[in-house]
């Protein structure tokens, strides 16, 4: 069986990744930020800073906690149908987050996210098939900051049936949140994890104090854990792809060992945040080879410790759905799959994760269907070489008359995109690809019919919400 595969690191390598990563938080230690945090590090055998509520972690810790990780990590859906698990079984895809802006892309105008923005996106993630969970992609500017996240995922569920991941930013909004998703399951979260944390850690070797202590209230009430951090090389990392990749990986084992203390044996995954820093502009650039290099080390290194793992692909720092969007996002994407991961996080951002892109995402649909196949198991034996029809054909015929032509074709053995333009020049005249990508944008979400929640759901999900902005004021 022939397979594409790729090793970045040897062996050796990889001990000393993890020998220096060890002697990082060994001397060096990480700043958690809140004694609710290094007490429980204090007790379990770390050297705690009570004033600097800093902590160096001990090697015999951080292996005892690496131990308490699952390896079967569920993602529910808002619909059980979209149930998806992160395992052996092949990778999982979903879409970035976070954005500021949203882009016409016919007239190459940006605006600022609002609401509806967010809820026409979330809406063409739940029509494409290829998108197996999503991350809230607009954060709209047009909500009260206050309960911004709250109303996100409102807004996502609203809109969409499949699992949602995203951050809460205050322990005193995890018990709200926690019982609106309940509703919206139907079920406890541990039952029915419909929703997991993007966990982003601060660099260099630092934890959001306010967001680790809620996200720590969504891992004891069930919810998966994905550790984002987002060393930027040359900036808040090293000017090294390996030692950008080493910071990533203490600050990763920094929030693996806390949460295995807080909730043991939650779900947890290494999400590859770290990219590269534009050094005369300072901004996160998402679509450099150095972006694929530290994804491959990351990825490698998180299988080392036996963690499941997402890549960061596909997103570019192109402004529009360009060559430089295809080349940046094929770049990063067969890197981050030929590492091994078992996610890539890969649709509807450009522009350094700034933009999101209705034609961008239905575009990346086919970048991830091609890398599918280019990873696909194929057989070498007989029946696939074909070597009797190389004989019966012989010198100066073809093979369209083959039987094996049409079986082979049929089968797909030669892989169709949805929307890149293969016909002839005359077909695709006045046509651009940005184009077509739109309009079967705006197909997929005008005949995509998503469930309303329940009457009841949605009454208790506003109760919840205005009751937490009254305590709030």
């Amino acid at each position: 069986m022939a397979r594409p595969r790729l090793s970045y690191l040897t062996d050796a390598d990889k001990e000393f990744v993890h020998e220096q990563t060890l002697r990082v938080l060994a001397e060096v230690g990480v700043c958690y930020g809140t004694p609710t945090l290094t007490d429980l590090l204090a007790e379990a055998g770390a050297t705690v800073d009570a004033e600097a509520l800093t902590a160096k972690l001990p090697s015999e810790l951080i292996e005892r906690c690496l131990k308490m990780l699952p390896q079967d990590i569920h993602l529910a859906g808002r619909d059980p149908a979209y149930d998806c698990w992160i395992n052996d079984q092949g990778m999982l895809y979903t879409s970035d987050g976070a954005a500021t802006y949203m882009l016409d892309d016919l007239t190459g105008e940006r605006h600022e996210g609002t609401v509806a923005d967010l809820a026409t996106m979330m809406r063409l993630y739940d029509a494409v098939p290829e998108i197996d969970f999503t991350w809230a992609t607009i954060t709209p500017g047009d909500v009260d900051a206050r309960v911004g996240n709250l109303e996100m995922a409102r807004i996502t569920y609203q809109n969409s049936r499949k699992h949602l991941q995203d951050e809460v930013r205050h322990p005193d909004q995890a018990p709200v949140f926690i019982d609106m998703l309940q509703a919206i399951a139907g079920a406890p979260l541990r039952e029915r994890p419909i929703w997991s944390a993007t966990n982003c850690t601060i660099a260099p070797l630092q934890h959001d104090a306010e967001m680790t202590e809620a996200h720590v209230l969504m891992a004891r009430a069930g919810c998966p854990i994905f550790v984002l951090p987002m060393p930027q090389m040359g900036t808040t990392g090293p000017m090294s792809v390996l030692g950008t990749s080493i910071l990533n990986m203490a600050e990763l084992l920094s929030a693996v060992v806390l949460f295995q203390l807080a909730a043991p044996g939650c779900a947890m995954v290494s999400a590859v945040g770290s990219a590269v820093a534009e050094m005369r502009s300072g901004l996160y650039l998402s679509g450099t080879p150095e972006d694929g290099l530290i994804n491959l080390t990351c990825i490698e290194m998180s299988k080392f410790y036996g963690m499941r793992t997402q890549g960061s692909a596909v997103s570019c720092d192109a402004k529009a759905c360009d060559l430089q969007a295809g080349a940046e996002g094929m770049l990063t994407g067969l890197a981050t799959a030929l590492a091994g991961a078992d996610v890539m996080l890969a649709f509807g951002l450009m522009d350094s994760a700034q933009t999101a892109s209705l034609a961008k995402t239905v575009l990346d649909a086919d970048t991830v269907n091609a890398i599918e196949r280019f990873l696909r198991d194929d057989p070498v034996d007989e029946a696939r070489a074909l070597v009797d029809d190389i004989l019966a054909v012989g010198i100066g015929g073809h093979f369209l008359t083959r039987k094996s032509t049409r079986q082979f074709y049929r089968a797909g053995e030669l892989w169709q995109p949805q929307l890149w333009h293969r016909e002839s020049f005359e077909h695709y005249v006045d046509t651009p690809l940005v184009k077509d990508a739109w309009e079967r944008a705006h197909e997929l979400i005008e005949k995509n019919d998503v469930p309303p929640l329940p009457e009841d759901v949605q009454r208790h999900v506003d109760t919840l919400i205005g009751g937490y902005l009254r305590s709030r004021e």
